[in-house]
C-alpha cells in the first residue's frame, strides 16, 4: 500500500495527482482503467483544494493506494468542512448544457466511473474512498 501526505495542498492540484498516480501500485493497470481512476482522482482533489479548507488554511490531503487480486482502493482524508459528497443531489443530465447549473458534475462522473464510491467522516476528517475493478485481461 502507498500512503500519500500533502500539505500545503493549495495550487499544487496538478502535483497531487501526479503523485497519486505514479505510485507502485498503478503499474499494471490497463489503460480501461487508469482513464476514468485519473478522471475521478482530479475531481477528488479539486473539490477538496478548492471547498474543504478556508482561503487562509494551507490544508492537507492524505492518500492510500491499495491494490488487491482484482481491485484499486484510493482512500482520501482530509481535515476540511465535513462534507458528504455522496448526499447532493444528481445533476440532472438530461438538460442541454445552457439550461444546467454550473457544477455539480464533479462528484456524479466520480461515481459513474468507479466501482464502488463511499464517504464517512471519521476522527475530524472526511474520509471518500473509491474502488475500480481491474481487468487482468487489458
Amino acid at each position: 500500500m502507498s500512503e500519500l501526505h500533502f500539505q500545503p495542498i493549495k495550487e499544487r492540484g496538478q502535483e497531487i495527482i501526479n503523485a497519486i498516480l505514479e505510485v507502485p501500485e498503478f503499474a499494471s493497470c490497463g489503460r480501461k482503467e487508469v482513464l476514468p481512476i485519473r478522471l475521478a482522482c482530479e475531481e477528488v482533489v479539486v473539490n477538496i483544494i478548492s471547498y474543504a479548507y478556508p482561503d487562509d488554511v494551507s490544508g492537507y490531503i492524505d492518500v492510500d493506494v491499495e491494490k488487491t487480486d482484482n481491485r484499486i482502493v484510493i482512500c482520501f482524508r482530509d481535515g476540511g468542512r465535513p462534507f458528504n459528497p455522496l448526499e447532493q443531489e444528481s445533476p440532472d443530465t438530461n438538460l442541454s448544457w445552457d439550461q444546467r447549473e454550473i457544477g455539480g458534475l464533479g462528484i456524479f462522473l466520480v461515481v459513474s466511473k468507479m466501482d464502488e464510491v463511499r464517504y464517512a467522516y471519521e476522527d475530524h476528517q472526511n474520509v471518500l474512498t473509491i474502488e475500480k475493478e481491474m481487468n487482468p485481461q487489458q
